[in-house]
């Protein structure tokens, strides 16, 4: 490039550089405004109580939003330094929309409602575990000692959820309810599951296999496909039935009829492992 080239470059980007610098070249009264906007911003994605539940929480939706609001809170502040008072407003005001957004989604819960997601997480991790367990050693996919390990997260879960620490047991129970669930997913796409255990009495036995159920209806409420169109229907027939024998069975275990309250779970079962074949079951 000659001498020539080079001037005329360089006093373009001088002009598109005083281009810029006088687009900002803007009232400052709002200045101090715009400063109070995002201390307030910085205030809450310091270390504010919804950002500790967004936290605790593990919620991925809103802490993306939370991170999103820090980029346009740095950005803003770029803006203010360089005298670009609109742009700043305008960044400052997208990142408080963005933090409100964000601690929507990761809302403040009741005692109660803490406590019921908690028992419904470990009914989960119950009834993942007793059917794992269940299976033959080489189909687990898991070794004694990650399900020594399982077991003992469920009981530090336990443990903090004694304290009322609701959420923070339901967040323990999470990881140990993923990837059992996966396992018997994995199960499942390659084979009916495989139950033997030894009971000490058939009322042992018939709570066993309405377990068994109640997990299978777990799999199915949490599962990531839906069956078919043309399988709705099937599924549908399906559970009704198994919901139908279910009922039948309890009234035997009520009479302490324990032989047909067992074939009857048993065969509430078989429904319910067939419905999810018919929905292609996912994690």
């Amino acid at each position: 490039m000659n001498n020539k080239h080079l001037l005329v470059v360089l006093l373009l980007l001088s002009v598109g550089s005083g281009v810029q610098a006088a687009s900002c070249d803007e009232d400052q009264s709002k200045a101090q405004q715009v400063e109070q906007r995002l201390d307030l911003l910085a205030r809450l994605l310091d270390d504010s109580e919804p950002l500790r539940r967004a936290r605790e929480e593990g919620n991925v939706d809103a802490l993306a939003k939370i991170e999103q609001a820090g980029q346009s809170m740095v950005d803003a502040r770029a803006a203010l330094k360089d005298g670009c008072v609109a742009d700043a407003s305008a960044l400052s005001s997208s990142g408080l929309k963005l933090a409100t957004t964000a601690f929507r989604k990761s809302p403040k819960v009741s005692q109660e409602q803490a406590r019921v997601a908690y028992e419904a997480a470990l009914q989960q991790s119950m009834s993942f575990l007793l059917s794992l367990e269940s299976q033959p050693e080489e189909l687990r996919g898991v070794s004694a000692e990650d399900l020594v390990g399982i077991e003992r997260q469920i009981e530090r879960a336990e443990s903090v959820a004694i304290n009322g620490n609701f959420v923070q047991a339901v967040s323990l129970l999470a990881p140990v309810n993923d990837r059992l669930q996966r396992r018997l997913a994995s199960i499942l796409n390659n084979r009916t599951l495989y139950y033997e255990k030894n009971f000490a009495t058939q009322a042992d036995e018939y709570a066993y296999y309405k377990e068994q159920y109640e997990g299978y209806l777990l799999l199915l409420a949490t599962g990531q496909k839906q069956a078919s169109y043309s399988a709705r229907n099937r599924v549908a027939t399906l559970l009704d039935n198994a919901a139908s024998l279910s009922g039948e069975a309890d009234q035997s275990a009520v009479a302490e009829a324990w032989d047909d309250a067992i074939a009857t779970m048993q065969e509430a079962v078989g429904l319910c492992e067939q419905a999810l074949r018919a929905t292609g079951y996912t994690y």
